[in-house]
């Protein structure tokens, strides 16, 4: 789905990726675009406007998981001063809890993130 750079169908590919990112539903999308419902659709069935798409999904959620880890130490040091303080007992076990699962969790993430890596790495070595 290559198309010239600044011609009009290329400018409603950007725009309907960007509707895409702040729509509830593709027609609303494509209506923002300026593009029936159906041409939305068929686009996205394109693999290039699809990886064009994730690309940017994958932007904008790197964007808001920075701002939640630029947020982290102070929400981190909150449920420290709750869990150590002389708040009430199922206050300092919620704080604690939190604190426990959140730590697997981002563990657990960070595995699932190394071994997807090693898996498209493998893909790529041999796709070449």
């Amino acid at each position: 789905m290559t198309s010239p750079s600044g011609s009009k169908k290329s400018r409603k590919l950007e725009q309907l990726i960007a509707a895409l990112l702040v729509s509830p539903t593709i027609a609303d999308a494509a209506k923002v675009a300026g593009i029936g419902d159906k041409t939305a659709r068929r686009w996205l069935r394109d693999p290039d406007f699809a990886e064009q798409y994730r690309q940017a999904r994958r932007s904008c959620m790197d964007q808001a998981t920075a701002q939640l880890q630029q947020a982290m130490s102070e929400s981190v040091e909150t449920l420290r001063e709750i869990q150590a303080g002389g708040e009430s007992e199922a206050a300092r076990v919620s704080a604690a809890r939190t604190i426990i699962d959140n730590a697997i969790r981002s563990r657990e993430l960070d595995d699932i993130a190394a071994r997807l890596d090693a898996l498209e790495s493998a893909m790529e070595d041999t796709a070449e």
